[in-house]
């Protein structure tokens, strides 16, 4: 079960314009449970969500498909 802090990151990673740099203790606890990847560039690390990511939000708040996925 996500915490609410978990639960709030992921909706952030989800809403966010652009790439999120963060790698706090909510972050990394998603990245366990396979809803985000850590993408990693030249300024740092940068989660999105995967696919299960998307599925779990989109159950939960009963949207249509997120923007980009297949």
């Amino acid at each position: 079960m996500l915490s609410h802090h978990e639960l709030a990151a992921l909706l952030l990673i989800r809403d966010a314009n652009a790439p999120l740099q963060t790698l706090d203790a909510d972050f990394m606890a998603l990245a366990r449970y396979q809803l985000v990847e850590m993408d990693e560039d030249e300024s740092g690390y940068a989660p999105r969500l995967t696919r299960r990511g998307q599925e779990l939000l989109q159950r939960l708040t009963h949207d249509g498909p997120v923007q980009g996925s297949a």
